[in-house]
């Protein structure tokens, strides 16, 4: 009903109220700018907090607890609470409003809008208002633009490290480290990150939407928690006290860390088990949920280099961004594989869902058993809907909808294809000779796939994490075994290092490679 006003010299008026809200309709596609350094900027202020609730605020919690210590609980508690109401405004859902006026005949120029004032449009429309999500598409930097940032910062690392290696200039080069040395750590831990991201959704070549990788990045960190409370407080337990300070270090880092963290991620990628769509799909999710565990754990890792000068740092960022970083990527996007096996192959969506579904049921059974009517129907009969049966959930399970982007240049309105996003082709059906075949498989090179089992999956991401571990840890005591001095040791153990880098970016390389092949869904 329209709204009677009144102004001061007693003219009234009669105010239109705005259309009521409908649905979105199905194929409703938005438009949205391109800000690709936006990501970093949210990713780096939730990884921040992230690392002040999980590596500080819960553990000392948990001491606090632990030697009955009120005060410091209490220090912990807050650092745990403080960030929260951050991270919400960082990550909290967005809809977006969309007016929607279409030429009709029978139309009005004018439309009353909620916030006050109207719409004019130039020719009669028809005008309708709905809310939807904001399903706008992980928007990254070109890989390479992101990767000489960080060739960048080690150059600067490197620059930086000169003037200490002459007295004459020394005090300048402290000074000037002073300057650079958190600029230096904040790049150092965060941009490799980025950069191993970018380069991941290239080459996997699928759309995904943002805050969907943004889940699957902070899951990841989350599951530094539960890793961190295995290395530091259940393994060491476990451990015989009599054993010596480099052998227990040594099982730290060659059986805690593999199967602690390993396990971890794993579990975190099972969070996604209800919408991964394919084995390809699973890679992308385990991958990215590696990049956010090595986030939180490579902002630890810098840090402590910082303090031992521009040299420490820099090797550190040098090392974990081309080495540990993709591996632990590397690993979880393996197990990650096995998990989009086990959902393409088994139908365990549809059992999830019904499973969880019927834990609601019982609960409401079991509620109203106790004479309360939960379902606010009139009775305390328990649930009176229709009780659908697995098979019936199962042959009724709807097909997956995959979203659809277009990459539209702004200015001219051109439909581009958007930068590794794979350009879906008809495929070839004419007959192929065995020796062409052959020629085919040469000039298409190596293909590499991880295991389709989930535990021979996990198996092997824990092989690979403690090779990785264990052979670095051996290397560094090698050298002094065998009588080498310290630069010499030192070489060797890089030289190590270059060896198993090698190794994990030539088979990042070939496993993306090769399951780019395989279907998105």
């Amino acid at each position: 009903m329209p709204r009677i006003i009144e102004d001061g010299v007693g003219n009234r008026y009669a105010l239109q109220d705005p259309v009521e809200l409908t649905t979105a309709p199905d194929d409703v596609r938005l438009a949205t700018e391109s800000e690709p350094w936006k990501n970093y900027w949210r990713m780096l202020g939730t990884v921040l907090l992230a690392f002040l609730i999980l590596y500080w605020g819960i553990p000392t919690v948990i001491i606090g607890v632990l030697v009955d210590e009120p005060i410091v609980t209490l220090i912990g508690g807050v650092c745990s609470i403080l960030p929260l109401p951050f991270l919400f405004l960082l990550h909290k859902p967005k809809m977006v409003h969309v007016r929607f006026a279409t030429p009709d005949s029978a139309g009005k120029k004018y439309h009353p809008l909620p916030e006050g004032g109207s719409l004019y449009t130039s020719e009669p429309t028809s005008f309708s208002r709905f809310l939807t999500p904001d399903d706008s598409i992980l928007d990254l930097p070109p890989h390479r633009q992101v990767w000489v940032v960080f060739t960048l910062t080690i150059i600067v690392g490197i620059l930086a490290t000169l003037p200490l290696l002459n007295e004459y200039t020394e005090t300048i080069g402290i000074l000037l480290y002073l300057i650079l040395a958190l600029p230096l750590w904040v790049i150092g831990f965060s941009i490799p990150v980025f950069a191993w991201w970018a380069t991941s959704s290239k080459w996997l070549g699928l759309p995904t939407r943002r805050r969907d990788a943004e889940a699957w990045l902070i899951a990841g960190m989350a599951s530094a928690l539960p890793a961190l409370m295995i290395n530091s407080f259940i393994f060491p337990t476990l451990m015989p006290s009599s054993l010596s300070a480099s052998t227990f270090n040594f099982l730290m880092v060659t059986i805690s860390a593999p199967i602690g963290e390993e396990t971890c991620k794993l579990l975190a990628v099972c969070l996604f088990l209800t919408v991964i769509r394919s084995p390809r799909h699973g890679f992308q999710v385990g991958f990215t949920v590696g990049l956010g565990f090595a986030l939180l754990e490579n902002c630890v890792y810098v840090m402590g280099g910082m303090f031992g000068g521009p040299f420490n740092i820099t090797l550190t960022t040098l090392v974990r961004g081309i080495g540990s970083i993709p591996g632990h990527a590397v690993w979880t996007g393996v197990s990650g594989f096995a998990i989009g096996c086990l959902a393409s192959e088994t139908d365990i969506h549809s059992k999830i869902r019904w499973r969880l579904k019927k834990v609601g049921i019982d609960a409401v059974d079991m509620v109203e058993g106790w004479g309360i009517d939960l379902d606010g129907d009139g009775d305390t009969s328990g649930y009176d809907q229709y009780r659908e049966t697995l098979e019936e959930a199962l042959n009724s399970a709807p097909e997956a909808a995959s979203p659809s982007w277009m990459l539209v240049d702004g200015e001219t309105g051109e439909i581009h294809q958007a930068q590794g996003v794979e350009d879906l082709t008809p495929v070839g059906t004419a007959i192929v000779t065995a020796t062409a075949a052959a020629q085919m498989r040469v000039t298409d090179g190596v293909h590499l796939l991880p295991p389709r089992n989930v535990f021979a999956g996990l198996g092997l991401a824990m092989s690979g994490h403690a090779i990785w571990n264990g052979s670095s840890s051996l290397v560094s005591h090698l050298g002094p075994a065998i009588g080498l001095g310290s630069g010499a040791s030192l070489l060797l153990e890089l030289a190590w290092i270059v060896v198993l880098v090698a190794t994990v970016l030539t088979l990042a390389k070939l496993l993306m490679k090769s399951i780019r092949t395989m279907p998105a869904s």
